[in-house]
């Protein structure tokens, strides 16, 4: 799975500036529909840059993926953090 990311910190008044990632971040793969999922298998995993590559070898199709997929950080937009598996 392709994972993009980027950490944020943000000073008194708001203003947002871009630091370095290097967090541990629950990923992981499921299966059913939105909102439905069962995980297949989800694990932390070191995430040390704004694009990242991540394999993981289950033995079920998944149907959804995602970062952080419990939503336990702080995030100004959670819904992008899965996504529906694209099957070749």
């Amino acid at each position: 799975m392709n994972v993009k990311s980027r950490k944020l910190k943000a000073n008194g008044d708001g203003v947002e500036t871009e630091v370095p990632i290097h967090d541990l971040i629950e990923v992981g793969v499921f299966s059913g529909r939105k909102d439905q999922e069962k995980p297949i298998h989800v694990e932390k995993q070191w995430i040390t840059k704004n694009d990242q590559t991540i394999e993981f070898i289950i033995d079920q199709k998944p149907t959804r993926a995602g970062i952080d997929p419990y939503n336990k950080l702080i995030d100004r937009n959670p819904d992008d953090n899965m996504v529906d598996v694209n099957r070749m």
